[in-house]
């Protein structure tokens, strides 16, 4: 019966996420409650993504390390770092310019895979870059985070990233273990059902990001438009620069529909690992920039469509995956 539930749940995931988005909107004061648990919430979120990957999956990771650690690198490391340099060079702080570093910072959102394949772009490609992103974080982010907040800033930046690694590896392997050794291969209503627990775990934390955004909309709504406005921007411009990079200088090698995986992966970036990583005094000033910006990673595959469908068209044999 439960499990029936959970798959019901898992076949209208979306429907989950609107109305985690707009509980979070409503009712602040449950999100500033649920906000107090957000590292545990991240665990269970991570925990079971990492439950529905096939450990099959993970023999095409290794075999893909050329195309996508490269990738990974370009996204995770060497975009925040020119990122944090632009900022340095500018002498642009505040929380729009952490915000930016951030996300240039973090990896890929655990949504990616069907985003992507709701985008008929390859669902493989986002999900090994997410698991890469995801497992190389704790070393692609050290650099950037030591850029952004130096030594005079009071982070622990060696904390964080331990931090970030205990948290990733509980979840990610813990996952693993138990699937390995317990659940085995998922029937479809299985896999169905994990996904509908992690669509309620998904719109439970939604809803914890959203505590400052009623606020602000009965406050100040001009602001919070152009708030929202720069969201939107931080989210879907890195995708299409991303998309069209790749499907520039590597379209022709590259999978089908890997240009759309990449750009999604660009754009909706996992904030949350850094919300449980970093102090309280660091990530305050964020939360009504974090809470605007889940709003358009849910609305990429209904803004972003003629995007990727343009790349589809262009790229030869390109399918859904």
């Amino acid at each position: 019966m439960i499990v029936d539930i959970l798959a019901a749940i898992g076949r209208r995931s979306q429907f989950g996420l609107i109305a985690g988005l707009l509980c979070g909107i409503l009712f602040p004061v449950l999100a500033a409650g649920l906000r107090e648990h957000l590292t545990e919430l991240i665990v269970a979120l991570l925990f079971f993504a990492s439950l529905r990957i096939d450990p099959r999956a993970l023999g095409t990771l290794r075999l893909a390390f050329a195309h996508d650690v490269p990738i990974v690198i370009a996204l995770q490391l060497a975009l925040p770092l020119f990122v944090g340099l632009a900022l340095w060079a500018s002498g642009w702080t505040g929380p729009f310019a952490t915000m930016l570093a951030l996300l240039a910072a973090a990896s890929p959102i655990s949504g990616s895979p069907p985003i992507a394949q709701l985008l008929g772009q390859s669902g493989a490609v986002a999900l090994r870059l997410l698991l890469w992103g995801t497992l190389l974080l704790p070393i692609t982010s050290f650099a950037p985070l030591q850029l952004l907040f130096g030594p005079d800033s009071g982070v622990n930046v060696i904390g964080a990233s331990l931090r970030l690694a205990a948290i990733i590896l509980l979840s990610v392997f813990g996952a693993g273990l138990l699937r390995r050794t317990v659940l085995g291969a998922l029937s479809p209503r299985a896999d169905l059902a994990l996904g509908g627990a992690s669509t309620i775990l998904l719109a439970v934390f939604v809803i914890a990001l959203m505590d400052a955004v009623q606020p602000a909309l009965l406050a100040t709504p001009i602001k919070l438009g152009g708030i929202f406005a720069a969201t939107c921007l931080m989210c879907f411009a890195p995708q299409a620069a991303a998309a069209l990079l790749y499907r520039k200088f590597a379209g022709a090698r590259g999978e089908a529909g890997a240009a759309g995986a990449v750009g999604v992966a660009a754009g909706n970036r996992n904030m949350a690992l850094f919300l449980a990583a970093l102090p309280a005094a660091q990530t305050e000033p964020l939360m009504i920039l974090v809470g605007c910006y889940q709003i358009p990673m849910y609305l990429t595959p209904i803004v972003m469509r003629p995007l990727y469908r343009a790349l589809s068209k262009s790229t030869p044999g390109a399918k859904d995956s």
